[in-house]
């Protein structure tokens, strides 16, 4: 089970909507928002989703950069 942390950069004047998309997504929770970053966790299943999901979040309107700051990952047993 991948739980990651990142670091979204936007365009300053989208940060609010930005978020509001970040917060509308499965697996994802924003936690803080400075200035234009906002810090995010994902938790997915696999980590194909985990990659599908980073690759979604630098594609949403205004995202301008995303950073992994880290990566867990652990098989689930049972």
């Amino acid at each position: 089970m991948p739980i990651s942390s990142l670091i979204i950069r936007t365009d300053q004047t989208k940060t609010d909507m930005v978020r509001d998309v970040i917060n509308q997504m499965g697996f994802v929770e924003s936690t803080e928002v400075f200035n234009e970053n906002i810090v995010v966790i994902t938790e997915t299943k696999t980590q194909r989703e985990d990659k599908e999901l980073f690759e979604t979040l630098k594609e949403v309107k205004g995202v301008l950069q995303c950073d992994l700051v880290y990566h867990n990952f652990e098989d689930q047993k049972g």
